[in-house]
């Protein structure tokens, strides 16, 4: 059963009223619909994406970081494309065509948000990979995308910051709570419209709309979403230890249930936490 929550043209008009949602470049629509075809052509992606010196630059120097693993230097698109091979390739030109439309975005650098969900995405993958959830190439999109709302809810409202960092600290609700109650929306509800503005999976669209639903983790109402949702949770509490070494107030009212979702206990969390790590310093 989805639990994905479809807007009708009214709701998403007022939901969007000041707030601008970057449209799926150019670039990227001819890439995904070439992707789709019954045998995609890798040279063809690789001579689209050629023609953008930006993205060409952006795409090899992430496909020749530790965390794409590749066992030679990569020169040229081309290669980068056939190393890579389609599903991941797909999914290094859709977060930094995300990353590129998003420069500029709010009051306030984002140098931080974009490390951040950078290493959340590479989590996502490596554990997608570990788990057998959803392909690791769809993780690693959802990692990038996850938070994509925050950017733009900065850019609409002077106070978001502010109001962003008291639901992060809230012992109680959920930082979506926080938003709502302030904003009368919350990131993830704009973040679930930018990817459904770019064409993502349904499965995506939907983990990006929940992933702060505690409620949905601690039922057993949708077992596929909550497990999706369980390994961005995991994939992000690790990343936040890891940058801030502090308490993570989220994981201390969920984790158990992210735990019981993944069918983890204590000690093998713990190795995950240090295989993780080890993945992230690599970096």
């Amino acid at each position: 059963m989805s639990t994905v929550q479809e807007f009708d043209e009214a709701t998403t008009t007022q939901l969007l009223k000041g707030i601008d949602i970057p449209p799926q470049p150019q670039i990227l629509r001819v890439v995904m619909e070439e992707q789709r075809r019954p045998n995609p052509d890798l040279r063809k992606i690789a001579t689209i994406v050629a023609k953008d010196v930006g993205l060409s630059a952006a795409m090899l120097r992430a496909a020749n970081s530790p965390g794409f693993g590749l066992r030679q230097k990569v020169t040229s698109i081309s290669q980068a494309v056939m190393l890579l091979g389609m599903g991941n390739a797909l999914s290094l030109i859709t977060g930094l065509s995300l990353r590129m439309v998003m420069a500029g975005k709010g009051k306030m650098k984002l140098e931080r948000f974009w490390d951040t969900a950078s290493d959340t995405a590479l989590l996502c993958s490596t554990l997608a990979r570990r788990f057998s959830i959803m392909p690791a190439d769809q993780a690693h999109i959802l990692g990038l995308f996850h938070d994509c709302g925050i950017p733009l809810l900065m850019q609409k409202f002077p106070n978001y910051v502010e109001v962003l960092r008291k639901g992060n600290a809230d012992t109680q609700l959920p930082v979506t709570s926080v938003e709502e109650q302030e904003f009368k929306t919350s990131h993830t509800v704009v973040g679930y419209l930018v990817a459904r503005s770019w064409f993502l999976s349904q499965e995506i669209r939907e983990v990006i709309l929940h992933h702060h639903n505690e409620t949905l983790l601690s039922s057993s109402d949708d077992p596929v979403l909550a497990s999706r949702v369980a390994l961005l949770t995991l994939a992000e509490h690790i990343t936040h230890i890891f940058h801030r070494e502090s308490n993570d107030v989220v994981w201390q009212r969920i984790g158990s249930n992210v735990l019981r979702i993944l069918n983890l206990n204590e000690t093998e969390l713990e190795d995950i936490n240090s295989d993780m790590k080890d993945v992230l310093s690599a970096e």
